[in-house]
């Protein structure tokens, strides 16, 4: 007998009836405190689905337009904004997206694109691999890109890049309101879209010329959402799986689009949720799991977040400990929070409101909120990776401003006469135009409503990188800052030492170690290593401190192709993430200190205000007394060093106190005029300083092969 009920006993416990009654319980009880008229959805009618898609088609176009009126700028503005007739990019990852997009139209094989990165590093891996020509092999921005592209030109591949920007935009708008309309709140959708949209932590990284992911990672991420919670408010098992079986393909849309499998956990987790609550069988959220993470491809990915550089501060290979570039990388800096909230909506206090808005909405619809929960707190992400990810948020703190507004504009409703109340529609008008007052408004008045993005590189850099095509040996490799890593191969097609997808190798502290060597000798060993031997030869010889600094004085093991140095003006500016990077200490792991230095400071030239003085040898620099015949300032020895230089070459100069730690340089430009810099004494004796500032070149190990100082300065190493 009791054998024989023992199945049923199963059953009750897996159907969770007291469970079942609790939930029940809880929601009646939730349904007496907050069930106000107020806090309810906007009711399903012609009328209000009428006013529902024109205020997101508004929403959607002036997305749009706001790209498309930055790229008019542009086109209107070509000396600054254009390479002759090919418009430039906004991002360092630009040249990433269109360099492959040009390798899918000619070869079609990804190892053939990366065989030139991380040189040789790169090319000797894929010597001993499979091909990599499958269009899924390719990032799916970059295939769209070669699609529309008549030819694999420059201009070609940037001008499409350029023009589907504005098109994205559109796209992402759509994305994000089903996300919200899901849930019933499609208005509210439009809002949420339309405000993240203009948002500073969006739009920067979305305007023209970010030829790059983010500007349908918003969309992406939210129509997936939007579709879980379509599969997991459905009412029937069908529709249950029709909606996870899209769901499934639109991530795994998402994940050739940009992977990043922990977002696809996410969503696993909102779906069981969601699904469990509405039917309250534990079979339905366990079958559209399963369905869902083998539709996506998420059951074959890991979770994603273990082993991120973003969480190290250094970086270990055997016995030698390198530092983090990340820590030198603005966008992954951590903000504080009132920040975010300026970024996300232009003022604090808005986005105060929007916070306020959101908290109501997780009174008010607590299950839905833990649906939403990821997508609000992607932003305090900015506490562990940086600011990077904080505009993942963007789209609930706009619907929290939206959630808001709709429930005062119901409560002014409310206290209108009674007579009104049986015109229905007059209130759905009513919100519908309140909605597109908003949308208006923050598209005129936004912060960001006039904001244009600055190229990345200036086209006098970029003119440079684009002069070598052909003009170089075919096996030469091109050795400067990362930044330019992506850019050089595109525009000229030569290998480079490391780029934007590689600088968290040991390479980019030998080659912030070469820019700050005192020598021109220990610069040119260091760079003909790395193109020689690279990553593997510094692994090859991480055993110990002194091993690797034997084969740097001894010299490669394999052969050295030509290299060529890249020096620009730009990297002058960045030459406080080169030194913070160059001047480590592999053994200890930390910073090398200088005399006079904070520990946590860095080497920068320094631009100063300076006037003529009482008599020839005499400035007033940033209202302090500067004598050049005695080398002091406000009277004080502590000038180590004065040169001076016209036109990028040095005229004279002059040695003081071999105590003091601060160095001027006088730099004169034909035709533009004077400037002083002063700087730490360190700096004045690195090889960047002496060949791109002075000019002067170690003619047994540098050749000066392109001048066009000020911008750029490229060298062919001997």
């Amino acid at each position: 007998m009791l054998i024989g009920t023992k199945p049923i006993m199963i059953s009750r416990f897996l159907q969770f009836d007291k469970l079942n009654q609790i939930f029940n319980a809880l929601a009646a009880w939730h349904q007496k405190q907050t069930g106000y008229a107020v806090l309810d959805r906007v009711k399903i009618s012609r009328l209000s689905v009428f006013l529902m898609i024109v205020t997101i088609m508004l929403a959607a176009i002036i997305n749009y337009q706001i790209r498309q009126s930055q790229y008019q700028v542009w086109q209107d503005n070509k000396p600054i904004f254009f390479l002759e007739d090919t418009p430039l990019f906004s991002t360092t990852d630009a040249s990433y997206f269109l360099g492959l997009a040009r390798q899918y139209q000619q070869t079609g094989n990804v190892r053939d694109f990366d065989a030139k990165r991380l040189t040789p590093y790169y090319k000797e891996l894929a010597a001993d691999q499979e091909p990599l020509d499958s269009a899924f092999d390719f990032p799916l921005l970059s295939v769209l890109i070669a699609k529309l592209s008549p030819d694999s030109s420059s201009q070609s591949l940037l001008k499409i890049g350029n023009a589907l920007i504005p098109i994205f935009g559109f796209v992402m708008v759509l994305g994000i309101v089903l996300a919200f309309g899901a849930s019933g709140f499609w208005l509210e959708g439009a809002m949420a879209a339309s405000g993240a949209g203009l948002s500073y932590a969006f739009l920067v990284r979305t305007s023209i010329g970010r030829i790059d992911t983010d500007i349908l990672n918003l969309g992406f991420f939210y129509a997936v959402l939007g579709l879980t919670i379509f599969a997991g408010r459905a009412q029937s098992w069908r529709s249950a799986i029709i909606w996870t079986v899209l769901a499934g393909l639109m991530l795994n849309l998402f994940f050739w689009w940009y992977e990043q499998a922990f977002m696809g956990w996410a969503f696993t987790v909102g779906l069981i949720w969601l699904s469990f609550i509405v039917s309250r069988d534990w079979r339905r959220p366990l079958v559209l799991a399963v369905i869902f993470a083998l539709i996506s491809g998420l059951a074959f990915k890991s979770l994603g977040i273990f082993g991120s550089n973003y969480l190290s501060d250094e970086v270990s290979t055997g016995a030698l400990i390198f530092p983090q570039t990340f820590n030198t990388i603005t966008e992954l800096r951590v903000v504080p929070f009132l920040d975010i909230l300026d970024n996300l909506t232009g003022t604090v206090w808005l986005g105060i409101y929007g916070v306020a808005g959101l908290v109501l909405f997780g009174l008010r619809h607590p299950v839905l909120a833990v649906v939403y929960g990821p997508a609000s707190v992607f932003a305090l992400a900015n506490f562990l990776v940086g600011n990077r990810a904080i505009f993942y948020s963007a789209p609930m703190i706009w619907f929290g401003i939206a959630f808001l507004t709709m429930i005062i504009i119901r409560l002014i409703w409310s206290k209108a006469p009674e007579k009104w109340h049986q015109f229905t529609y007059h209130r759905e008008l009513l919100s519908a135009g309140v909605i597109v007052i908003m949308l208006g408004v923050h598209a005129l008045y936004a912060p960001t409503a006039k904001f244009v993005p600055n190229v990345t590189f200036p086209k006098e850099i970029m003119r440079g990188f684009a002069a070598m095509k052909g003009n170089l040996p075919a096996d030469s490799v091109i050795a400067s800052w990362w930044d330019y890593g992506y850019a050089s191969q595109f525009f000229n097609g030569y290998a480079t030492l490391h780029d934007g997808g590689a600088q968290t190798t040991p390479v980019t502290h030998y080659v912030a170690r070469a820019l700050l060597a005192p020598t021109q000798t220990e610069a040119h060993h260091i760079l003909r290593f790395l193109a020689a031997d690279g990553y593997a030869g510094i692994r090859a010889n991480n055993q110990s401190y002194e091993a690797i600094e034997s084969r740097l004085r001894e010299g490669p093991v394999n052969d050295v192709p030509p290299v060529f140095l890249v020096l620009t003006e730009q990297m002058a500016g960045w030459i406080g993430s080169i030194s913070t990077l160059g001047l480590w200490d592999t053994q200890k792991g930390e910073p090398i200190q200088l005399a006079a230095r904070r520990p946590d400071s860095f080497l920068f030239y320094g631009k100063n205000n300076c006037t003529a003085g009482a008599s020839p040898t005499q400035m007033i620099c940033n209202n302090l007394p500067v004598d050049l015949d005695k080398g002091t300032i406000d009277n004080r020895p502590v000038l180590r060093a004065i040169t001076k230089s016209v036109d990028g070459n040095i005229m004279a100069g002059r040695l003081f106190n071999e105590d003091a730690t601060v160095a001027l340089h006088l730099a004169e430009q034909t035709g533009v005029g004077s400037e002083v810099l002063s700087f730490h004494e360190r700096l004045a004796q690195t090889t960047f300083h002496k060949l791109y500032h002075l000019g002067q070149v170690d003619d047994e190990r540098f050749e000066m092969v392109y001048d066009d100082f000020p911008h750029m300065r490229i060298f062919r190493l001997k």
